[in-house]
């Protein structure tokens, strides 16, 4: 597999370069696993799905024209991917009680909360218009106090005007008005106080209804994990043998050795700028044993090994 790495240097170079957006999905699924993953979390681990189907159709490939061991046997799971895709907010914070978890449009209710939040003055606005033109009375109005509460207020002569039927429960009696509630303005109230607060427990209950949805890929993800870690081993391992110029043995079982221009990595880097006195080491059939001898420094122990 490192071979046909080395072999195929566009191959390798692309996966090497989806894999750097592959976070550690290991650690990624303890943290699901345990209820510990926060929104970030989600958002590495679906920014690590959005490579895997491209780095499954090239390990396809380098499989079929090198005739290679590599476990290509693992879901891409583009279904979870476009869930968290769609549920999960780019700008997320780490914690999940402050809202700004979930998208806009995910889901309607979470929506209507935060529109509520964002434009209660216009709901009011609207119910306003809404109410004159169902009572006929111009001069309806919308106010708010603390005690009361949001309230329809209607002057002491235009209450003539009020239709017995209209389903307006009396709230306040003033000295020149009356002041009302209906079904409608109640729940209008009650999403305009408690948007805020509700939106963020929403978002809440469904960041958690996602990461426990996501459980039940642990097995998958897991094996994917392990797959992707043993690809980004064996890419390293060609980089590394490009680099330094590291040939893959032939193993036989004849008795031979033959290796031309041999070095010892480690002190190879160790010696930094000096060059590295290369070595043949040449066992042939007849050759049971080499004698190395010199003076100490001379390099006969990095020879042997």
């Amino acid at each position: 597999i490192v071979e046909a790495f080395m072999k195929d240097y566009i191959a390798r170079e692309e996966i090497r370069e989806r894999l750097k957006n592959v976070y550690d999905l290991e650690r990624l699924v303890g943290r699901i696993s345990y209820d510990n993953a926060n929104a970030r979390d989600l958002l590495q681990l679906k920014r690590s799905l959005q490579e895997v189907p491209f780095i499954k159709n090239q390990l396809i490939v380098l499989k079929k024209t090198y005739q290679l061991a590599i476990q290509t046997e693992f879901k891409d799971f583009r279904e979870l991917y476009d869930l968290l895709e769609r549920a999960i907010d780019e700008d997320a914070p780490i914690t999940l009680k402050e809202g700004g978890l979930i998208k806009p449009g995910f889901h309607p209710e979470l929506d209507e909360y935060r529109e509520i939040k964002k434009h209660g003055k216009e709901y009011i606005a609207n119910l306003v218009m809404k109410e004159r033109e169902r009572t006929g009375i111009k001069n309806l109005r919308v106010g708010y106090n603390k005690v009361f509460g949001y309230y329809i207020e209607i002057t002491k002569g235009q209450l003539a005007n009020l239709p017995e039927d209209i389903g307006y429960e009396r709230k306040q009696t003033l000295a020149n008005a009356e002041r009302f509630i209906t079904p409608e303005l109640k729940e209008i109230e009650a999403k305009i106080l408690n948007a805020e607060d509700r939106a963020i427990e929403l978002e809440y209950e469904l960041f958690v209804q996602i990461r426990d949805h996501i459980k039940q890929y642990i097995p998958d993800l897991q094996v994917l994990a392990k797959a992707l870690a043993t690809i980004d081993a064996l890419i390293s391992f060609a980089v590394v043998s490009e680099e330094n110029r590291y040939v893959r043995p032939v193993l036989h079982d004849a008795h031979r050795v033959h290796i031309v221009n041999g070095r010892h990595p480690v002190v190879e880097k160790t010696l930094r700028d000096k060059p590295y006195v290369e070595n043949d080491i040449i066992f042939d059939e007849e050759t049971n044993i080499l004698l190395i001898t010199g003076p100490n420094m001379s390099g006969k122990s990095t020879y042997m090994r």
